[in-house]
C-alpha cells in the first residue's frame, strides 16, 4: 500500500509521457517517507469520454489509496507531494486533483 490509481483525460498523452506521470506520481509516494518503497503501486487509466464542469478541460487526478493509520497531516503532505510531481509535468490549463483514500484492513483482500 498505496494504490496511486491515476486518471487521466486521453489527449493529455499528447502533452507528456504518461510513464514519467506514473513514476512521479510514484516518486511523491515515496518521498513522503509513510511508506516501504516496496510497497507503492501506481497505476494510470486514460479516459477517453468525460465532461468536466461542462468542458472537455483535460484533467489528471489521483485517488491514493492507503490503510487507515495516517493523520491528516501526514495525509495532506503526501498529496500535496503527489499535486506538485503532476504541477511540474502539465500545463496550467490542466486540471489536477488528487485525494487520499482511506481502507480499513478487514475490507482488502490480496494475493
Amino acid at each position: 500500500m498505496p494504490h496511486m490509481v491515476i486518471s487521466y483525460a486521453k489527449a493529455v498523452e499528447k502533452q507528456l509521457d504518461i510513464q514519467k506521470l506514473v513514476q512521479e506520481v510514484w516518486n511523491g509516494a515515496e518521498e513522503s517517507g509513510l511508506f516501504n518503497p516496496g510497497a507503492i503501486k501506481a497505476r494510470a487509466l486514460p479516459v477517453e469520454h468525460y465532461v468536466t464542469a461542462n468542458t472537455d478541460q483535460l484533467f489528471v487526478h489521483v485517488d491514493a489509496k492507503l490503510f487507515v493509520g495516517r493523520t491528516d497531516e501526514q495525509k495532506q503532505d503526501m498529496i500535496q507531494r503527489v499535486f506538485d510531481k503532476i504541477d511540474g509535468l502539465v500545463s496550467s490549463d490542466v486540471s489536477i486533483s488528487v485525494e487520499a483514500i482511506d481502507i480499513d484492513k478487514p475490507n482488502y483482500v490480496k494475493r
